[in-house]
C-alpha cells in the first residue's frame, strides 16, 4: 500500500513538471535569426525579464533585430509598452537603427497580428518569441496561428520568471498555481490547441 501510494505521488509530480515544460516551449535556430519579437505586458517584473532577455540574445548575435510590441501606456512612464521597450534595450546597448516599434497591440493575439506588416516589410523568415516562460507555448500557438502560411519559422527563447515561476517547482508556490492557471484555460478558450500539429 505504501508503495502504492509512493508511486502514485511521484506520477503526480512527474505529471507536473511534464506541464511546466510543455508550456515552457524553448528552442533556438542553428544559426543567427532575423528578429526577436518581443511580447508586451502590463507587469513591471515581466516587462523587465522581456527586456533583458530580448538584450541578452541580441548582443550575444542571436538576432538581427529586435521587434517591441505593446500598445498599452505603462503606468507612471507616460509612454506605451513598445516606447518603453525599446528605451530600455537602447540603455542596454542595442542600436535604435535595430529596434522597430509596433505600438497598437493590448493583447498576445495583437502582438502577434500587428507584428505581422513589419515582418513582412523587412521580408523577416526566422523569428524568436520573447514571452514570459509560463506563457512560452501560448505564445508560440498564437504566433503559429496569425503567421500561417507565411512562411515563417518561429522559434522561442522566452523570459525566465525567476521568483514567480518555474518549470521544474511551479506546482510548489500559490503563485506557480495562479500563473499557471492563468495559462492553461487561455489554450483551451483561444483555440490554440489545433496549432499544436504545427508546432515543430
Amino acid at each position: 500500500m505504501f508503495i502504492c501510494v509512493v508511486g502514485l505521488i511521484g506520477s503526480i509530480i512527474l505529471l507536473l513538471i511534464l506541464l511546466g515544460h510543455f508550456l515552457d516551449r524553448r528552442r533556438l535556430p542553428s544559426d543567427t535569426a532575423d528578429v526577436a519579437l518581443v511580447f508586451g505586458t502590463g507587469l513591471a517584473w515581466k516587462a523587465q525579464t522581456r527586456w533583458e532577455t530580448a538584450a541578452h540574445l541580441f548582443h550575444r548575435g542571436m538576432v538581427h533585430y529586435i521587434i517591441v510590441s505593446g500598445g498599452v501606456v505603462v503606468p507612471g512612464a507616460n509612454m506605451t509598452e513598445a516606447e518603453w521597450f525599446r528605451v530600455k534595450l537602447i540603455e542596454r546597448g542595442a542600436p535604435p537603427e535595430r529596434i522597430l516599434i509596433e505600438d497598437r497591440a493590448t493583447n498576445t493575439a495583437e502582438n502577434a497580428e500587428f507584428a505581422l506588416p513589419i515582418i513582412r516589410q523587412h521580408r523577416f523568415k526566422t523569428v524568436v518569441l520573447v514571452m514570459s516562460d509560463f506563457e512560452g507555448i501560448r505564445a508560440h500557438l498564437t504566433a503559429k496561428r496569425a503567421w500561417q502560411g507565411e512562411g515563417i519559422e518561429i522559434y522561442d527563447y522566452h523570459a525566465a520568471s525567476r521568483g514567480h515561476w518555474s518549470c521544474w517547482s511551479w506546482w510548489l508556490t500559490g503563485e506557480g498555481w495562479h500563473l499557471t492557471w492563468y495559462t492553461v484555460p487561455r489554450l483551451f478558450r483561444y483555440r490554440l490547441w489545433k496549432y499544436l500539429c504545427l508546432v515543430g
